[in-house]
């Protein structure tokens, strides 16, 4: 199975990379300009371009987009190597512009990649200004296929199981990403799939829209009738605690600002997600903010991006003393979560 290696560095390195690649071919539509390598491959993507964004257009707000003033740049670089993808936003006096890169194997660029970025753009043209981070990042996890949300499940379920979780409270109000991105991606993503799999999609933009502007406890209560933040993290745990995952459909694939602002969908460090349990590199350290949820009224350290993680599946209900006889003394206890049902064999 491919994995999806997310770079370090910016937007800005990124796009610069592209254009050093021989893109052959473009072909425009009417809300894209897509250059590829070769013709064939330019208009696939071209034509997968206006699919998505029609699809996630209905799937999360139930009507279509009326065509964009100005088409957006969609570069497509095929790879061998992990796929990732970066999208910059512009939002001037309301407006929104964007240009979008994607790059790696064919497979995960259709199904995976494309998906993700055109559900940010769908999610910046409704709201008309940035998108809270764990929003904008869960909902676009949640148009992938079935394989990149099973990955973030468990990635979310072993996060929780080492202590190293984040309060929603303090999820909610990210104005950009932490220096632990893999927490924002897991729990944005859990947090999505649960509130979204409670009511639909459109009840959850209107608790995002509702929480940016009259904050996130009067919108826990109006949308989803909890008292609190802290009362939905809650339910939100005992939820993945009672459940260990299921299948998940498929992408269906054909063969208010005035003042100027720019958003990327690139973090300046994202995780590398492999299909085995997760393994992660030992060049990136984090900062010292993470509080476990446990403990809400106390800061712990965060863990590492190198830090040992519990490489074992728990499968037989495990116990708080199997899961603390490694630990260091005085770290954040866990939360005990079991691992998602593994997918089908093909």
């Amino acid at each position: 199975m491919a994995t999806r290696l997310w770079i370090l560095g910016t937007i800005t390195a990124l796009l610069a990379t592209a254009g050093t690649s021989d893109a052959a071919a473009k072909v425009q539509t009417a809300n894209f300009i897509v250059e590829a390598p070769t013709q064939e491959i330019a208009q696939e993507f071209a034509k997968l371009s206006e699919h998505f964004r029609k699809q996630k257009a209905l799937e999360w707000l139930g009507r279509e987009m009326p065509t964009w003033a100005t088409p957006c740049p969609l570069r497509v670089s095929v790879t061998m190597s992990g796929a990732k993808g970066a999208t910059s936003f512009i939002f001037p006096e309301g407006q929104v512009s964007q240009t979008m890169f994607i790059e790696g194997p064919l497979d995960r660029l259709r199904n995976s990649v494309l998906p993700h970025e055109i559900t940010h753009t769908v999610l910046a043209h409704h709201f008309r200004r940035p998108v809270p981070r764990w929003a904008d990042e869960g909902g676009s996890v949640y148009s992938e296929d079935e394989l990149e949300r099973t990955r973030h499940d468990r990635m979310c379920r072993d996060i929780l199981n080492a202590g190293r979780g984040m309060p929603l409270r303090r999820l909610f109000n990210l104005k950009d990403y932490p220096s632990d991105v893999m927490v924002l991606y897991a729990e944005g993503y859990s947090v999505s799939k649960y509130l979204i799999e409670m009511s639909d999609r459109q009840t959850f933009l209107n608790f995002v829209g509702h929480g940016m502007q009259w904050g996130w406890d009067d919108a826990a209560k109006t949308h989803y009738q909890f008292k609190t933040i802290d009362e939905m993290e809650q339910a939100w745990l005992d939820h993945l605690r009672k459940n260990k995952g299921s299948a998940i459909a498929k992408n269906t694939v054909p063969n208010p600002d005035t003042k100027l602002v720019v958003r990327q969908s690139l973090p300046p460090v994202q995780p590398l997600l492999d299909p085995s349990p997760l393994s992660r590199g030992n060049n990136t350290s984090f900062g010292k903010e993470t509080v476990s949820f446990g403990d809400q009224g106390k800061q712990q350290p965060a863990a590492r991006l190198g830090d040992p993680m519990p490489m074992t599946p728990i499968v037989q209900g495990p116990t708080q003393a199997s899961l603390s006889m490694n630990r260091p003394r005085n770290s954040p206890p866990p939360v005990v979560l079991f691992p998602p049902e593994p997918l089908p064999l093909r």
